[in-house]
């Protein structure tokens, strides 16, 4: 059975970034994409691929797929979990996938969106789903970089 090592969300989903930082410091070896739309898009898939570790295995599902496979579909493995959205981490934890924590590290601006940091904008919408899930006792941890040092939650909401 898989373990969930680590959540985030992160619009560019994985990339160098993720793939040189997050993985290995997060003791993942297996990063599950959830995302109905890269889950069809096989170049989106290939770009992606080039940012995963020797050492990992990546898998491109749908939320829904990741909601009910991933726990069963791969023993012993350590997985990280790359989210687009709040709205997809919600749907993660409303699944009761054994999530402990959601590190949001890149949301980027658009129009309606407040800057909470320099790569993460939030909208009412991102901000009522973290809500929701931090109301489920799962910590939210905003920070880009591993090294970074995370901002209160607090100031999520």
């Amino acid at each position: 059975m898989a373990e969930i090592v680590f959540t985030r969300i992160d619009d560019r989903l994985l990339h160098g970034q993720v793939g040189r930082d997050w993985v290995k410091k997060e003791g993942a070896d297996l990063i599950v994409v959830a995302n109905d739309k890269v889950s069809e898009d096989r170049d989106q898939q290939k770009l992606m691929n080039i940012a995963t570790p020797i050492f990992a295995e990546t898998v491109f599902w749908t939320i829904d797929r990741t909601t009910r496979d991933l726990e069963d579909s791969f023993e012993d493995k350590k997985a990280m979990i790359l989210v687009e959205s709040p709205e997809d981490a919600y749907k993660l934890v409303e699944a009761c996938l054994d999530i402990k924590s959601v590190n949001v590290g890149n949301i980027r601006s658009l129009p309606e969106k407040e800057k909470i940091t320099d790569n993460v904008y939030l909208g009412k919408e991102d901000k009522d789903f973290l809500k929701k899930i931090n109301d489920k006792n799962i910590s939210i941890d905003v920070r880009t970089l591993h090294a970074d040092k995370a901002i209160d939650e607090s100031a999520l909401f």
